[in-house]
């Protein structure tokens, strides 16, 4: 096991693990000696040496003109194991609550091209379980759905595989265009809202929101329960309105 990570692990910095463990050797030694054995250059352990010995590590003697220092018995690195544990577990609960706040706060991911178009469509039916619903809005102004161009190899078969049910709001043309099946839900927007034609699809699906926007080739992801929650809830109102 290398003692000088394990040193450093606890607070001393490189300089201070190596000369403490240079004393553990050598004994009794004058600066000389230290920077001998270490190859650390005088000034550098003039400057760590009053860190050890303020943390008991190292104490100091004088023998004749000269200054002689030793390294105190291993076991007073408990203190320094314990001082750490202490100032851990007091700054434990900010690290928490930090991580919760950012929990809290909503991921957004930008994605660009056909590519990223597809890596929703994968990501949907990667994270979602067995059984999930997923909702959908679909306003294609060509009337029909995009289909390999913008989804990836395998999508379909990994969707069925899992039976995932998806329920979707769209245009007329497009639902014209929809083979009814038992996993699909679709629902028309009537006309009296206006032409649903904007080629911008919105996917609610586990705790995430889609919106891609076939116009540019551009897509978002929006990580966020609360979110998801919200529009999940206004999706399935509007659902069973029309």
């Amino acid at each position: 096991m290398d003692k000088q990570r394990i040193l450093e692990k606890i607070g001393l910095n490189k300089h201070e693990g190596a000369i403490y463990l240079a004393l553990l050797e050598l004994g009794p030694s004058h600066i000389a000696q230290i920077s001998e054995k270490t190859s650390i250059h005088r000034p550098l352990i003039y400057k760590a040496l009053p860190s050890l010995i303020d943390r008991k590590l190292v104490t100091q003697t004088k023998r004749g003109k000269r200054t002689i220092f030793m390294a105190e018995p291993p076991n007073r690195l408990e203190g320094l194991f314990d001082d750490l544990k202490i100032d851990f577990f007091e700054i434990l609960p900010d690290l928490e609550d930090q991580y919760s706040n950012n929990e809290l706060k909503p991921r957004v991911r930008f994605l660009e091209g056909r590519d990223g178009t597809k890596r929703i469509f994968d990501d949907i039916v990667r994270s979602l379980k067995k059984g999930d619903v997923f909702y959908r809005y679909s306003s294609n102004r060509d009337g029909q759905e995009k289909k390999d161009k913008y989804v990836p190899r395998g999508y379909r078969k990994m969707r069925d595989e899992k039976k995932l049910e998806r329920q979707v709001i769209t245009n007329d043309q497009t639902a014209q265009h929809k083979i009814a099946k038992l996993d699909r839900f679709v629902k028309i927007m009537p006309n009296d809202f206006g032409p649903f034609d904007h080629n911008v699809t919105e996917i609610v699906y586990g705790d995430k929101i889609a919106f891609i926007d076939y116009n540019s080739e551009t897509a978002m992801i929006i990580e966020s329960k609360r979110i998801a929650d919200f529009q999940r809830h206004i999706f399935k109102m509007l659902y069973k309105k029309l």
